[in-house]
């Protein structure tokens, strides 16, 4: 079976390297506990051949993971970790080990086609090149009904020394049939400044820098140890569609100037903090340069607005990825954002 899984940067993040890096997982002190109890698994003969991870995704998971399966391949673990000499490891790390498969996330999070299940399918019995064979699947709640069914039939009987290591963020949106076949590890969710000190740690970027990748919370948005985009152009734009500041199209430069997804994935991540300043809760994880412009937003709309505007950039998301009528689609939800009643009133009656 070929594999796809390669030493290579993190999605978004072309300077991290950390696979087989124990400094990266330690790290991330969120993750510590979930690792020893991964190689307690491992060291007792009980580690599931289907394991499912769930926690918070992005750049520290996916190093564990990744770190997890040269764990499982190398033939001289060193303290618990990857030794990365022995062949297995440095196949790994050129992406040249064959009993590795993974079906990866990508930036529109989307569906697991049934044909790369039933190619796993396919490569599933042929003969090993080592005493396991890895399939990795990010984010598996990707999984459709189709992709779903082919994959239940390969879990319910998997050749001899399959392992499964998947993760997931949205538990609830996985297939129940596919739920019942992984045994569930919950790793425990990060503190902002846990996640600050991280970006610190591996990035070697500032402060203010770090605070606000631990806010971004998304690999996808990132490149580096800056943002992939001019994000606070973005949200003083916002600002002046709410607060009607001349023409809800004048403000638009930022938002055309960015790739759709990312506007999108940015646009909802600061909703909830929105949402929090509106009823006075606070966000631990809201940057300091963000505060300004989150508390002019909750000033400008009711809950009933905001309300309507979380649907509307939902919508958006999953329409970002179409390849029509970008500058139109962008133009629309600044209209919609200003008032999202207008499309009901534009409706035709009857």
């Amino acid at each position: 079976m070929a594999t796809d899984l390669q030493d290579q940067p993190i999605a978004g993040l072309p300077e991290l390297r950390l696979v087989s890096d124990p400094a990266t997982i330690q790290g991330a002190g969120w993750l510590n506990e979930g690792w020893a109890q991964l190689d307690r698994m491992i060291e007792g003969g009980r580690l599931p051949h289907g394991l499912l991870l769930h926690g918070q995704l992005g750049a520290p998971m996916t190093a564990l993971v990744e770190t997890l399966a040269r764990r499982l391949i190398c033939h001289a673990p060193e303290q618990g970790w990857p030794c990365g000499s022995c062949p297995a490891c440095r196949q790994a790390d050129q992406g040249t080990f064959p009993d590795l498969h993974r079906l990866a996330d990508d930036a529109e999070h989307r569906d697991i086609p049934v044909d790369a299940i039933r190619a796993l399918i396919d490569g599933a019995f042929l003969t090993r090149y080592g005493r396991m064979r890895l399939v990795l699947i990010e984010r598996i709640e990707r999984l459709n009904r189709s992709s779903g069914n082919a994959l239940l039939k390969l879990l319910e009987e998997p050749p001899e020394s399959m392992q499964f290591l998947c993760t997931v963020e949205q538990v609830d949106r996985l297939l129940p049939t596919i739920r019942s076949r992984l045994q569930r590890l919950r790793l425990r969710e990060p503190r902002p400044d846990e996640q600050a000190s991280w970006w610190r740690q591996v990035t070697g970027c500032t402060a203010e820098q770090a605070e606000l990748l631990a806010f971004l919370d998304d690999p996808i948005l990132v490149e580096g140890s800056e943002p992939t985009f001019d994000w606070l152009a973005v949200t003083e734009a916002w600002v002046q569609l709410a607060e009607g500041a001349g023409s809800p199209l004048a403000a638009l430069a930022p938002w055309l100037a960015t790739p759709r997804p990312v506007l999108a994935r940015w646009l909802l991540r600061l909703w909830p903090a929105v949402a929090r300043q509106r009823v006075a809760l606070p966000d631990p994880a809201l940057p300091g340069a963000l505060e300004t412009p989150v508390t002019r937003l909750a000033a400008a709309h009711g809950s009933e607005h905001w309300l309507a505007v979380q649907t509307r950039l939902i919508q958006f998301a999953r329409e970002a990825g179409h390849p029509l009528h970008p500058e139109l689609s962008v133009e629309h939800l600044a209209l919609d954002l200003v008032d999202p009643r207008l499309a009901r009133r534009l409706e035709p009656v009857g």
